[in-house]
């Protein structure tokens, strides 16, 4: 117990340090000047600009998706009673990636109501994909599990054929564009900030009133059962509330791969596997490391040769959480271990 608090209490001031620091590190030098004349006068300096209207928006996304993509991790890996499940692994990721990819083909562009019209068709892709897994699980032994995944596994399919046959079919321009959208960036405008903390906040909120429910179901459906848990209520609440934050995080940032895998396992391993500490501790870790990791993505290529070329931040997590699990496969001798 001492030892979980401490850990979230670590989490805790190391993120309001993290948001400060972060937007400083860039190819472009800015001065403290620069960011108070940004703050104060109308007339902003090009450095102002930089840090107010790119990095920082930049940096409260990163934080806010990194939040979102860990605690829906947990919930997932609480439901499925596998710490191997991802927030990706129920269809939401590829519903919004194939609707985003149809969008570029068809040249979907502009705004509605001053929303720009990709994330909108991202995210409808992610709520039809979200419905179509849950109206299957419901047709088939009532909402098991192992339907709910293998539902979710059919769709990613599907929809992975739908996005290859869009590459086909696409210019070579769009083709490009939907191979950067596909590798996660947080590179988005100041309201998408909004937007995924809306989500977060909504669905967090959810999440956290069935952290209970979700310790029992990590137990077993029997189990639960007995201590007065509706299974089948909990678990669609969980499903829809965790699958809501993924998409609205999605749909504007893209598929941003392995923090809901990575920091789940990383902050069980510090807080224990209770929900009611977990869920804050993923939400603070993962903000934390999703914004690291684009700090280091957007910056790596300018320490190594001074280039302004900046890495997706998708890529660099991948990378990461490949190297994780190696390292966990490695490490660990019994095979139960890990899965």
């Amino acid at each position: 117990m001492m030892r979980t608090r401490h850990s979230l209490i670590v989490l805790a001031v190391l993120l309001p340090v993290t948001l400060l620091v972060a937007p400083w590190f860039g190819h472009a030098a800015v001065s403290l000047d620069e960011v108070g004349a940004g703050w104060w006068n109308q007339d902003i300096p090009t450095g102002g600009r930089i840090f107010w209207y790119l990095r920082v928006p930049r940096t409260l996304m990163a934080a806010v998706a990194g939040a979102a993509l860990a605690c829906a991790g947990a919930v997932f890996q609480a439901m499925f009673r596998n710490p191997l499940a991802s927030p990706f692994t129920l269809g939401a990721s590829s519903g919004a990636s194939l609707a985003a990819a149809l969008a570029l083909h068809l040249g979907v562009t502009g705004t509605i109501l001053g929303v720009p019209k990709l994330p909108l068709v991202a995210f409808g892709g992610a709520f039809a994909s979200i419905l179509v897994v849950y109206g299957v699980a419901r047709l088939r032994r009532g909402f098991a599990t192992g339907t709910l995944l293998l539902a979710g596994v059919s769709i990613g399919f599907i929809c992975a054929a739908g996005i290859l046959l869009i590459h086909f079919v696409s210019t070579t321009a769009v083709t490009d564009a939907t191979v950067r959208w596909l590798m996660g960036s947080v590179e988005v405008p100041g309201e998408a900030v909004y937007c995924g903390a809306v989500f977060l906040l909504l669905a967090g909120l959810v999440v956290w009133l069935q952290r209970r429910d979700l310790d029992l179901l990590l137990m077993g459906e029997l189990i639960a059962a007995s201590r007065g848990v509706s299974v089948r209520r909990s678990r669609a609440l969980a499903y829809f509330a965790s699958s809501l934050m993924v998409a609205g995080v999605v749909a504007y940032c893209g598929p941003i791969g392995f923090v809901g895998l990575v920091v789940p396992h990383l902050m069980r391993g510090l807080c224990g596997p209770k929900h009611g500490s977990l869920l804050p501790a993923c939400a603070l870790g993962g903000a934390t490391f999703l914004v690291w990791c684009d700090v280091m993505a957007r910056n790596l290529m300018h320490w190594a040769n001074g280039s302004s070329a900046q890495i997706p931040v998708g890529v660099l997590t991948s990378l990461l959480g490949g190297v994780f699990f190696l390292y966990i496969l490695m490490t660990h001798r019994q095979e139960r271990a890990i899965v």
